[in-house]
C-alpha cells in the first residue's frame, strides 16, 4: 500500500486545528498537511496549491472544498479529492420550486439557531467578504460549478451530514449523482462533521483512502 500525502483545507474563518480530531487516522495513510489559509480566496488558493505535491489527496471542508475542486481541475499532482460539508448548487431533486425554497428556508433557520453551538475556532479567525461572496456564487451559479466539476478527472468522495443546515444534504446528493462521485451520508455531525462526529467521519473516509492507496 502506497503512502499518500493528505492535504486538509479548512473552511472560511476556520483554522488548521479543525483537523485535530481526525488527524491521527489520516496520518495512518501517509503524510498529513494542514495549511493555514488566508481569508481572501486568491491568497487561500495560492496557499493551498503550495501544499500540493505529486500523489496528494485533498480533503476540503466548506470553502476548502471549492479550493480543492479548483486545484484538482488544474493540477496533475492530485490523486483524489474528498469534499466534506462543501457548498453545492441548489437542487430540486424532483420537488417544486416552492417546496425547494421552503426546505432551504427551514435549513437556514436551523443554521442560525445552531450558530451558538458551532465548534470553537482555535487560533485567529478572520472573515473575508470576498470569500463569502465566492462561496455564495457557487450556490447561485450551477453552470459555473458544473464546468469546474467536469474538469476534475480524479476520484471524488462526497461526505455530508443529514443535519448540515448550512448546505442541505439534498444539494450534495444531487451534485454527486450528476458528476458520478462517490457519496457517503452521515446521520449527524452538521456542517463540521469531521469535528463533531470524527469517529463516523473517519469510518467512511478511511476505507476510501485505503482503496485509493491500493490503486
Amino acid at each position: 500500500m502506497a503512502d499518500l500525502r493528505v492535504v486538509c483545507l479548512h473552511g472560511l474563518g476556520r483554522s488548521p486545528s479543525d483537523w485535530d480530531a481526525v488527524g491521527a487516522r489520516l496520518r495512518a495513510h501517509g503524510t498529513l498537511v494542514t495549511p493555514a489559509l488566508p481569508p481572501h480566496p486568491s491568497a487561500a488558493l495560492a496557499a493551498a496549491a503550495r501544499a500540493v505535491a505529486p500523489g496528494t489527496v485533498i480533503v476540503g471542508h466548506s470553502m476548502g472544498g471549492i479550493l480543492g475542486l479548483r486545484i484538482s481541475a488544474a493540477s496533475a499532482a492530485v490523486r483524489g479529492l474528498i469534499l466534506t460539508g462543501c457548498p453545492f448548487p441548489v437542487a430540486r431533486n424532483g420537488r417544486t420550486g416552492l417546496a425547494t425554497a421552503l426546505d432551504y428556508a427551514g435549513h437556514r433557520v436551523a443554521f442560525v439557531r445552531s450558530l451558538r453551538d458551532r465548534p470553537r475556532v482555535v487560533g485567529p479567525r478572520r472573515r473575508s467578504p470576498a470569500g463569502l461572496a465566492g462561496v455564495a456564487g457557487v450556490l447561485a451559479r450551477p453552470g459555473r460549478f458544473g464546468a469546474l466539476a467536469r474538469a476534475v478527472g480524479v476520484p471524488v468522495l462526497v461526505v455530508h451530514a443529514v443535519d448540515d443546515h448550512h448546505v442541505p444534504v439534498d444539494f450534495a446528493v444531487a451534485a454527486a449523482a450528476r458528476h458520478g462521485w462517490e457519496m457517503r451520508v452521515l446521520e449527524s455531525g452538521g456542517h463540521h462533521a469531521h469535528i463533531r462526529a470524527p469517529g463516523a467521519w473517519t469510518a467512511v473516509v478511511g476505507p476510501w483512502l485505503d482503496t485509493l492507496a491500493d490503486t
